[in-house]
């Protein structure tokens, strides 16, 4: 009987709130930029998420330099997604050549 509710379990979603932060490369062009920012939404409206608030904050100086780099461009996103689909957003952004950092949390 366990594996109808295991069944149960992985045919249900849950949607949660989520936090993307970014750090994009600053040699990007914004034409670029925006792109990539496009392609990034894309991605998790593909995956059945919605981007639900952005925040832009700009041209920062990072902690400790990332691929020979000292600035990158910092968003804070608030998104909603699948608990089963964030895996894919995951993964997409691992290999996005403009995202030099990343992280998704799930807000509580």
């Amino acid at each position: 009987m366990w594996w109808n509710l295991c069944l149960v379990c992985s045919i249900l979603s849950f949607m949660f709130d989520y936090e993307l932060t970014l750090i994009l490369d600053p040699d990007l062009s914004s034409e670029d930029q925006k792109k990539l920012i496009e392609k990034i939404k894309k991605i998790i409206e593909d995956t059945k998420g919605k981007v639900e608030k952005t925040n832009d904050w700009g041209k920062k100086e990072l902690a400790y330099p990332i691929k020979k780099k000292k600035m990158g461009f910092y968003f804070l996103w608030e998104i909603k997604a699948d608990s089963g689909q964030i895996d894919k957003v995951d993964k997409k952004l691992k290999i996005e050549e403009g995202v030099m950092r990343y992280l998704i949390i799930r807000k509580e």
